[in-house]
């Protein structure tokens, strides 16, 4: 009896087996198509985590989503200088308080006949002196008398000095006798004027210079008037003082005026410069006079000298000078 209800049991269960395995099949297949969406977010939300740095745990979606939209920081732009104009001004110096200082003389060097191995000796006179401005007369440049040599050029180049050379009387074509004027500060400019003469008479004439003292300029006039005649001194001393006055700022003149103390020559000059070696003494062998430097109210003398020599007749005087910036210093 047991033996039969176990062999009705089997033959029904392997009828019901594929049953059982259908539904085991759709069931299957069921659970596989809820699943698969989960576990594919799940795999990119995790993939999405790992690969965000530092990500706060406690921040919601929409959190994230919004920081990860946001533009990245900009670096800070920064303001070009201002562009300059103009070129900084230089500091002005103030020329009543920065005098130039600078020592001139003049020098007769008889007639020019002197040789040219005494024209060293004439150099170390200048040199002696301390001069800075040289104003010489009697000059020849290329003259047979004196060896064919530039006078004026041999002087300064034992100075170092440059130099101008105003010829007066022409010997021949190639130099001629006259004034000259020696600087050691560079000479911008120069010219010479012949002065009113008479049939006869050695021709005369007024040499300028442009000197360029320290960046500001000195107009330096050297003469040698007449000897023989009064009246035409005093017809070349007009002459000269219309040139000299025809300048403004800083000037003197300077040179051989055969004139003395309290001439009508001297007194021509003095109307508008001054006698800056009114005590110095004779400036001549034989006694008197002769040899000035006349400045205007921008140089005010200082210390002076006269020195004989024996390489002329003339004696060298020299005088120390400030020169004012401007002229109401």
């Amino acid at each position: 009896m047991t033996h039969h209800r176990s062999r009705k049991f089997s033959v029904r269960l392997k009828e019901l087996l594929p049953i059982f395995a259908v539904v085991l099949t759709v069931g299957a297949i069921a659970a596989l198509t809820v699943l698969a969406p989960r576990l594919s977010d799940s795999r990119q939300a995790s993939a999405e985590a790992s690969s965000t740095p530092s990500a706060d745990p406690e921040a919601s979606p929409s959190a994230s989503a919004s920081a990860s939209s946001e533009p990245l920081p900009k670096f800070k732009t920064l303001d070009a200088p201002p562009t300059i104009d103009k070129a900084p001004k230089k500091p002005k110096i103030d020329p009543c308080a920065v005098p130039r200082n600078l020592t001139v003389m003049t020098f007769n060097i008889k007639g020019g006949r002197v040789s040219p191995g005494e024209l060293g000796g004439i150099a170390s006179v200048i040199r002696a002196s301390g001069a800075d401005v040289v104003l010489l007369q009697e000059v020849d440049q290329n003259r047979r008398r004196s060896g064919n040599v530039d006078q004026p050029a041999i002087i300064a180049s034992h100075l170092g000095m440059q130099s101008v050379f105003g010829a007066n009387a022409y010997i021949t074509d190639r130099g001629g006798y006259g004034t000259a004027i020696l600087s050691r500060f560079p000479i911008a400019e120069s010219g010479n004027t012949h002065l009113p003469n008479r049939d006869g008479k050695e021709q005369r004439g007024v040499l300028r210079a442009n000197i360029m003292v320290e960046g500001q300029r000195l107009v330096v006039f050297n003469t040698h008037l007449d000897h023989t005649s009064d009246s035409l001194r005093q017809a070349q001393i007009g002459a000269v003082m219309a040139k000299v006055n025809a300048y403004d700022g800083a000037k003197l003149l300077g040179g051989d005026l055969n004139a003395g103390d309290g001439s009508s020559v001297l007194g021509a000059a003095l109307a508008t410069l001054s006698d800056a070696g009114a005590s110095l003494g004779a400036s001549h062998d034989g006694g008197g006079r002769v040899d000035y430097l006349l400045p205007n109210s921008w140089l005010s003398a200082g210390d002076g000298n006269v020195t004989p020599t024996g390489l002329s007749d003339h004696h060298a005087v020299s005088i120390d000078f400030a020169m004012r910036g401007a002229a109401d210093c």
